[in-house]
């Protein structure tokens, strides 16, 4: 669990990781011509190229991915996660969520915090009205579903939350850390405005306040010289809407951003310019093939083992991403592996063997297809997809099996994945910085899920229907292992403390690594661009408030 920090001044110790990370792509970036007496003094406006205008500076009503990340700077959650993903740090919370029993947690709130524009103080009634308004159907909110395990927040005290759970979830900490589930808003202030007007005049208690808002052109914020840790050393953010990144790059090249996108044919030039620092961010995706289970020449898990045995992985991810991509450990993006502890060295060496195409024949033969057989290898249109998929055609052709690839539209795609009607299909998965995002949605078993699945549903493409080939097939063996990976995945999701949804995760990956229905290769990366004037920051794919928080406070050196 992490360190409490109960004082108003902020805690700088560096927590950062030395590679960065996608979350933050284009997320800060600062006027380099602001006043040089200012910046002297580590002031300064960072300005941000951001590619969409924003419709509603309401974080219970927003849709945009980049401002639930700003949105941070103009609110608080109970909750803040670290920059390297291991913890959650409490912030409007003077502790982590003391559980009561399984469905009731009670969260003491700080009794520092101010709302911005003399709303006055924070208390736990706001709270409480932020979570219930986002949980209440009427207001139609898109966060509804990322805090649909509350049932009720209630205000117990002045400074006292009571969380009513509908069930227990590991996703809580999470939810409660993130714009995107539980942000807090002032209860008088929405109430008193209407949920228009306070979409565009919101009122929030975090370390900037909004300054202007010209559609179409930029968004700026101001320093909350009143913040509970203490006023940030920034005067402002400024976020630049800038649709092309090309054009953000060449801004910031001249230097009138800090920070902007850069598109891979940008990458060696911003690499050679000393005034730009090139961070590559993990997407926190999933990248690879699903191999169909239920019919086929796969349905043997070892013709399965032996695909794996036909391809080098690197070739993969470097003819699908080029130099853009991380690779996939457990069929998760290597920053949430690091973030968990997972085991990568043992899954890497027991589940992702080298190149071999000897051995790859030698399965084929044990498995009862040998070469002689065709495969169906079925993808939608996009140079990631072909640039895989032609490696993979060739790999068999190596050992003597035709290999066609069929390119067709999303929709046709999506019909055969819910037929079953291919071979082999590439696939992608947008997860999320936790366990859960991959495993429980990719590997539960479907038919346990609340009111079943009705007779004309097969089940579940996302591993190529592995539990209904299984039980079609009578493998009493692979249905014994399965049941226990669909209680894994269901207990880790439902359990709220990380270190038992970790042993989980670790024996659920063992599970489902070792019947191969799915090559995971790689997660997608893309490169933000930092101004070499910007100091004591470095963008993370789990970090929030990144500019001004426990772990870092950016300042612009003049």
């Amino acid at each position: 669990m992490s360190e409490q920090h109960h004082s108003t001044g902020l805690n700088r110790r560096r927590v950062l990781k030395s590679t960065a990370a996608a979350g933050a792509a284009g997320l800060f970036a600062g006027c380099v011509g602001s006043d040089p007496e200012d910046e002297a003094d580590g002031g300064g406006t960072f300005v941000i190229a951001t590619s969409d205008e924003v419709e509603t500076f309401d974080p219970r009503q927003n849709q945009l991915a980049w401002y639930s990340s700003a949105a941070h700077y103009l609110f608080d959650s109970l909750l803040l996660q670290s920059p390297d993903g291991s913890e959650f740090e409490p912030h409007l919370a003077v502790d982590h969520p003391e559980e009561v029993d399984e469905t009731t947690y009670v969260v003491e709130i700080r009794d520092d915090v101010e709302f911005h524009d003399d709303w006055g103080q924070l208390t736990a009634e706001d709270v409480a009205y932020s979570f219930n308004w986002v949980l209440d159907s009427d207001n139609a909110s898109p966060n509804q579903s990322n805090v649909a395990f509350i049932d009720e927040a209630e205000a117990t005290g002045e400074f006292e939350v009571t969380l009513h759970l509908e069930f227990p979830s590991g996703l809580m900490d999470r939810a409660l850390s993130h714009m995107n589930a539980a942000p807090v808003v002032c209860k008088e202030a929405a109430e008193e405005m209407g949920d228009e007007e306070f979409g565009q005049n919101p009122v929030g208690s975090g370390p900037f306040t909004l300054d202007d808002h010209d559609p179409g052109s930029s968004v700026e914020m101001v320093a909350n010289e009143d913040y509970f840790l203490g006023e940030p050393v920034l005067d402002g953010l400024t976020y630049r809407i800038i649709p092309e990144t090309e054009v953000g790059y060449v801004e910031l090249a001249q230097g009138e951003l800090h920070q902007s996108g850069v598109t891979e044919e940008l990458l060696g030039e911003a690499e050679s310019d000393d005034n730009i620092e090139t961070h590559q961010l993990s997407n926190m995706d999933f990248q690879g093939f699903v191999i169909n289970c239920l019919d086929g020449p796969f349905t043997d898990v070892r013709a399965r083992e032996a695909v794996h045995h036909l391809i080098d992985y690197d070739e993969v991810m470097q003819a699908a991403a080029g130099g853009l991509a991380g690779r996939n450990w457990g069929h998760m993006p290597q920053e949430t592996v690091d973030a968990w502890d997972f085991p990568a060295d043992e899954w890497r060496e027991n589940y992702y063997p080298e190149q071999d195409h000897d051995r790859a024949v030698e399965l084929f033969e044990e498995a009862g297809v040998g070469t002689d057989f065709e495969v169906d290898l079925l993808i939608t249109a996009g140079e990631a997809n072909e640039g895989r998929s032609l490696v993979l055609q060739n790999e068999f052709e190596e050992v003597g099996i035709d290999c066609s690839i069929r390119e067709v539209s999303t929709g046709d795609w999506l019909d055969a994945l819910g037929d079953g009607t291919y071979d082999i299909t590439t696939y992608g998965w947008g997860g999320n910085d936790d366990p859960d995002g991959y495993y429980y949605h990719m590997f539960r078993d479907l038919r346990n899920d609340d009111g079943g699945m009705s007779d004309d549903v097969v089940g579940h493409s996302s591993i190529g229907y592995l539990y209904e080939g299984s039980r079609e097939r009578g493998d009493d063996d692979i249905l014994e292992d399965l049941e226990r990976l669909d209680e894994l995945v269901r207990a880790g999701q439902a359990t709220v403390a990380q270190e038992d949804r970790r042993e989980y995760y670790v024996e659920a990956a063992d599970i489902v690594l070792s019947l191969y229905p799915v090559i995971g290769v790689y997660s997608a990366e893309s490169v933000t661009g930092v101004h070499a004037s910007v100091q004591d920051y470095e963008p993370s794919e789990f970090g929030e408030q990144e500019a001004f928080n426990y772990w870092q406070e950016a300042n612009i050196d003049g």
